[in-house]
């Protein structure tokens, strides 16, 4: 193992409509601003200082992720194995704002991931409009090869999978929440959702009256997924990415008992990682609305 990743630290997106999309993420989703600049933006979510990023681009969709490791200390030593196991790695030294250094590496389908210790803690208290999600939830990228990104980041990067849809859906933890990334297999590449957490499902239902306020279009949802067992509801931003906002996700308090915390929803009692058939209607919503056409 390289190094155990403990928390999605920060996503970093292209921003075509670059105003649009600020707008947004600040009025919609409603996350503070860290720090602005001409060509970029920072904005806060939870705890991190820089949770996302817009950047000005000519192509939307994701540019790097940023991953929490655990341990103390220099990074050249990550680095360091990660080029004598193969891979190509450099060191990055103030890279990133608050962050003095990070481990640059890319994954087996070219995405570009930045290990480092600890982040900025978010100062920016939230404004009185958006959502105002409680923190960056997870990621779902699109691979060639599921299984191999599934290996990928257990074996180097520490991460355990939590549920699989058939061999081509993955959902993957690094911590006590059932996914932090999912990989789905597809013959084209890039990000195919990003995910906030939200405190309930009174909050959720908040985020839909939010949304319409905004007169952004809900793509599917509300509902409930069997994997992760989270409420969802998903819309697309302004460059077309795919945003779920997601609460009452299953969690794994302890790893050596092997099963997720029990809710009066699961189906198995105790409910453990287990691989779902792509022809279970229960799998991608247990309310029965099933996946809309666009999302697949």
């Amino acid at each position: 193992m390289l190094a155990r990743v403990t928390k999605l630290g920060f996503l970093g997106l292209g921003a075509v409509k670059y105003d649009e999309m600020l707008n947004h993420y600040r009025s919609i989703v409603g996350l503070p601003v860290f720090r602005e600049e001409p060509q970029e933006t920072l904005l806060s979510c939870g705890v991190d200082a820089r949770a996302v990023s817009l950047r000005r681009s000519d192509k939307p969709g994701i540019r790097y992720l940023g991953f929490v490791i655990e341990g103390e200390g220099d990074l050249s030593d990550i680095a360091a194995d990660a080029r004598k196991a193969g891979y190509s790695a450099s060191l990055k030294s103030d890279a990133f704002d608050g962050i003095p250094s990070a481990v640059e590496v890319n994954d087996p389908d070219g995405y570009t991931i930045y290990l480092y210790r600890q982040g900025p803690a978010a100062t920016t208290p939230y404004g009185n409009s958006g959502v105002r999600p409680n923190k960056l939830g997870h990621v779902a990228l699109l691979v060639g090869d599921a299984q191999k990104a599934a290996k990928y980041y257990t074996d180097i990067l520490g991460f355990r999978w939590s549920d699989w849809l058939g061999d081509f859906f993955v959902f993957m933890r690094c911590n006590t929440d059932h996914h932090t990334m999912n990989f789905l297999r597809s013959e084209k590449s890039g990000m195919f959702h990003v995910a906030f957490e939200l405190l309930d499902m009174s909050h959720l239902g908040r985020s839909c009256d939010v949304l319409a306020q905004h007169r952004q279009r809900i793509i599917w949802g509300p509902g409930r997924h069997g994997m992760g067992h989270n409420l969802f509801v998903y819309h697309r931003d302004p460059d077309g990415n795919i945003i779920e906002f997601f609460a009452e996700l299953d969690r794994m308090s302890d790893e050596n008992l092997g099963y997720f915390d029990s809710r009066p929803y699961h189906a198995d009692l105790p409910q453990r990682p287990k691989i779902w058939s792509p022809e279970d209607p229960m799998a991608a919503n247990s309310w029965g609305a099933p996946t809309p056409e666009e999302m697949r």
